[in-house]
Formats: C-alpha cells, structure tokens, sequence
C-alpha cells in the first residue's frame, strides 16, 4: 500500500495547538480555583493517595484496574460510535455514542464514589441509586436492541449479571470479608466484561466499515455473508 499522506506545511501543522491552548487555559483555571480555595488542603486534591499519608503503593491496586477499564470501555465506544458516523451507520453509532455515555456515568460513579457520596447527602438508599442505573442500562439495551443483538451481546450480560450480583452482595452482606470478596470480585469482572465487550465490538464495527471501503484501502472488499455482521467480521 502507498503511502497517501503529505508532508504538513509548518502553518497546518501549529493548528493542533489551538484546542491545546484551549485546554491548558481551563486546567490552569481549574488549578487556580483549587490553589484559591481554603476548604480543602491543595496537596489532598493534586498528590496521589499513595503518597499522601502512610499508605502502601498497592492500596487500591484493584479499584484502580476497574477504573481503567471503565475508561478504556468509554474512549473505545466513543472512538467506534465516531467511526460508525463516519460511514453512514446510524444504529452503530447510537449503540456505541449511547454506551460511551453510560460508561462514563459508570466510571464517573466509581472513581468519585457517587453512589455513596449523593445518597448520604441526600439519606436515601443505595438501592436506589442501583436502580437508577439498571434502569438507565435497560433504556439503553431496549433503544439499541436490534443492533445490540447483531454484536457480542452475550459478554454484555454477563457483564450486567456480574455487576448485578456485586449490587445485591453489597445489599445483603454490607459486612465481612466474605462479603467485600464477593462484592468487589464480582464486580471486578464485571467490568473485565464490559470492557471486552466494547473492545470487540469496536473492533468488530471498525473492521466492517473497513472492508465495505475497498477502494480507500487499496485492497479488494472482504467477501461473505458475514462482512456486515459485527460479532462475525
């Protein structure tokens, strides 16, 4: 395959520095407002945990891969849900667009502990906050239902079982080794199958818009029924 790319001109190539310009002035914003306040000490907001107190680097090793996976099933169902646009594919993009955003809500969730943080302030239930979410998931899976099916729908429930079970462990056994084993393990592979699943089906979109653009790749289009099929590229 040759390569199509030109050489950038050294005006087209500062362009780039223009929303890098845009983001560094609301960090720096953002790290002026935390600086400026006096509620909180600044270094509990900027240092990590691991080094702030007497805390041992592996604390939290687990929690921290569950963040990373729910980042990693974001950005790839983000990055897929853009490609499906690129190529005409309304239902993939919806698919993909719609679960890059609960993903985040996920992560979001996770990483500043939402579930435990809004519902004390609020004195309502985590139960609730459960429900919410199942609700949310199950809106997603019915708007999507018809191009959910055509993908590796199965690793997503297995996903949804596994977290479900963490939720009712954490309901019925609050307390206990026993307990927090089979909550976080559960829903550490909870997450281990959510973000297989977007990684997949990413995958498996990119590769169908791919094969059905033979022209731009300079190869000839993949053949079969099953060119189409996301779970079957």
């Amino acid at each position: 395959m040759t390569e199509r790319r030109a050489r950038r001109l050294f005006s087209t190539s500062l362009r780039p520095l223009l929303p890098l310009a845009a983001g560094w002035a609301t960090a720096s914003v953002f790290l002026g407002a935390l600086a400026a306040q006096d509620v909180i000490p600044y270094e509990q907001l900027v240092l990590d945990p691991n080094f702030y107190g007497d805390i041992a680097w592996y604390t939290g090793l687990v929690s921290n891969l569950g963040i990373l996976g729910w980042t990693v099933a974001t950005v790839v169902a983000a990055t897929g849900g853009w490609l499906a646009g690129r190529a005409n594919r309304p239902g993939a993009r919806a698919l993909l667009g719609g679960g890059a955003l609960y993903s985040a809500l996920l992560l979001l969730d996770d990483l500043f502990q939402l579930h435990v943080v809004v519902t004390h302030a609020l004195g309502a239930p985590k139960a609730a906050f459960y429900v919410c979410y199942l609700v949310l998931g199950c809106w997603w899976a019915t708007a999507n239902a018809g191009e959910l099916t055509r993908t590796r729908w199965p690793l997503a429930a297995a996903a949804v079982t596994a977290l479900s079970m963490s939720a009712v462990v954490d309901q019925v056994m609050s307390t206990g080794s026993v307990g927090l084993v089979a909550e976080d393990s559960c829903k550490f592979l909870g997450i281990v199958a959510w973000s297989l699943y977007f990684v997949l089906t990413g995958r498996d979109i990119a590769l169908s818009v791919l094969a059905l653009r033979p022209a731009e790749m300079g190869r000839p289009a993949l053949v079969g029924a099953g060119v189409d099929r996301y779970g079957q590229p």
